[in-house]
């Protein structure tokens, strides 16, 4: 199996699917973006990785995710699954090789008033959004449609599979679940 890294825009589904992934294939290490940059910010505060356009989160975390992946199928025999919004989908695109497949999920280049009625239908109580105003996510997520329209277009360029999670997201996820093995 190949290592997979489960990319795209916040609130498309990475961890929920990277959950259901595990499950079915318990045979995947799972690994979530968040926790090794959380990681790096409390034990090298330096780096400056909380800072979404710091060189060194640009430069580090994509290169120490997929040479830690590769190690770690090397030595366990085991492929990884990592999940988050670690770097652009080019950058990662441009790290990867035969061992390694692509999965972006993202909410169908729509509007950010329609991305935010999205994550409302979506969102569950232990979801970082549940809680905060239309306004908040707004201002967090300012560039979000563009992120999404960039990443589906280079997606549909680059022949990886880009998964619109919009609408009916269980039966896609359960669709790609079975797809797995094709990757």
């Amino acid at each position: 199996m190949k290592n997979l890294y489960i990319v795209g825009i916040p609130r498309a589904g990475k961890s929920t699917l990277s959950k259901l992934i595990k499950d079915k294939y318990p045979i995947y290490n799972q690994f979530s973006f968040e926790a090794i940059r959380n990681g790096f910010i409390e034990s090298q505060p330096e780096l400056d990785m909380g800072n979404r356009k710091s060189d060194a989160r640009k430069n580090i975390l994509p290169t120490h995710f997929i040479t830690f992946a590769r190690w770690n199928k090397k030595i366990l025999s085991c492929p990884s699954l990592i999940e988050g919004d670690f770097c652009s989908i080019k950058e990662l695109f441009d790290l990867v090789d035969e061992n390694d497949a692509i999965i972006c999920l993202g909410l169908g280049c729509r509007t950010i008033e329609e991305i935010i009625e999205g994550i409302r239908k979506n969102d569950k109580l232990n979801d970082y959004t549940n809680d905060w105003t239309n306004e908040q996510i707004y201002k967090h997520f300012y560039d979000i449609e563009e992120k999404d329209k960039y990443n589906y277009e280079f997606c549909k360029k680059n022949n990886i599979k880009y998964y619109d999670t919009y609408e009916n997201r269980k039966e896609l996820f359960e669709q790609i679940i079975e797809d797995i093995n094709n990757i």
